[in-house]
């Protein structure tokens, strides 16, 4: 194991900054999902967003903006209306 987190470390040399983010908040995700959390850290006194939660967030916001393109058609004010989410329920 020791060979292959050394060859790892070694290339994560020569990623510039932006990029070891990405591996950063990636190995952020894998430690999480392994540890089984399906809660965001969250102090206690105040309710702040992990900071990597965030970027994960926006990284995941920009590629769905990405796939859709932009003429995504929009919802109209009544869909998204009380009345109109629940317009089949009784």
């Amino acid at each position: 194991m020791e060979p292959l987190i050394d060859s790892i470390v070694q290339k994560l040399h020569h990623l510039p900054q932006p990029k070891l983010n990405e591996v950063l908040n990636f190995v952020e995700f894998l430690t999480w999902q392994e540890k089984g959390e399906n809660q965001l850290d969250v102090s206690e006194s105040t309710a702040e967003i992990n900071p990597t939660f965030e970027n994960i967030a926006d990284r995941l916001a920009e590629e769905f903006a990405k796939s859709v393109g932009t003429n995504l058609p929009l919802l109209s004010d009544y869909a998204v209306s009380r009345a109109g989410i629940y317009e089949e329920h009784p």
